[in-house]
């Protein structure tokens, strides 16, 4: 990893630890964030002023080559309205093997923008984009995301749409210069009205491959958030890819832990 990446998740890592101290706000686990704990988010931003600091584990036992293991340390501030601001950075167990945009030890900087809460006519509607430095393990050129983002209710029942575009920066070898995905996803309340402590999400997706003339890799996700605490927050996630490159995942897994202040 370059310098400059060491220096950016040492920074991400003690900002993590420091605001273990700061007095603490509510959190929703109700609340979808990227990987939290599966690949796809809802269209709401935290409250104004609240702080999230999220860690998780996630591992991806592919069906050729080797099980690579990510830590997702990651920073949410709600900096105004309906706006929320992110922090992240990826590290990566086998950094040299990543192809595509998200290389280890990359700054990850995010803004989620909501345009309007859910009427009984039209779904929440957020936009969210974020710029990848090249702080990272053989990572050259600044990459860009954009992905919108609905969530629409039926009942107790959420269906959440999201669908983005990654620009490469500077693509290498064989890497597509942009890629897009695409994710159906639903949420469901276990347990209410009597309690209100877990939700449970689903997810089928698409996304194209980071290599030129693979296929997409096309998978669904399940996962689960906890409500431990008034500010803690618990996820968990499982999934597989049944189609794609040889390279797919056979399994997917998330453990995180999200706390707010």
């Amino acid at each position: 990893m370059s310098t400059a990446g060491l220096r950016a998740v040492r920074w991400l890592l003690r900002a993590w630890l420091v605001g273990l101290a700061l007095p603490a706000l509510a959190l929703d686990h109700d609340n979808l964030d990227p990987n939290r704990p599966i690949g796809m988010e809802d269209a709401y931003a935290i409250p104004k002023g609240e702080i999230g600091l999220e860690g998780g584990v996630r591992f991806n036992d592919r069906r050729q080559g080797r099980t690579n293991v990510t830590f997702q340390p990651q920073i949410i501030y709600g900096a105004f309205a309906n706006t929320q601001i992110e922090i992240q950075g990826d590290l990566f167990t086998d950094p040299h093997s990543i192809v595509g945009a998200n290389k280890s030890g990359d700054l990850h900087l995010g803004v989620l923008y909501n345009f309007n809460t859910e009427t009984l006519i039209l779904p929440a509607m957020a936009v969210r984009v974020e710029v990848d430095l090249p702080t990272g393990v053989n990572s050259k050129g600044v990459d860009t995301q954009l992905t919108g983002i609905l969530t629409r209710s039926f009942g107790r029942l959420r269906l959440h749409l999201n669908g983005g575009y990654t620009l490469l920066g500077s693509p290498q070898g064989q890497e597509r210069p942009g890629t897009y995905r695409a994710v159906a996803a639903v949420s469901y309340p276990l347990g209410y009205p009597s309690s209100f402590r877990d939700t449970l999400i689903a997810s089928l997706y698409t996304r194209q491959s980071d290599l030129q003339g693979q296929r997409n890799h096309t998978g669904v996700e399940i996962g689960l958030r906890h409500q431990l605490t008034s500010r803690v927050v618990l996820d968990g996630g499982l999934g597989t890819e049944f189609l794609g490159p040889s390279g797919r995942a056979a399994l997917l897994g998330t453990l995180g832990v999200s706390v707010g202040f």
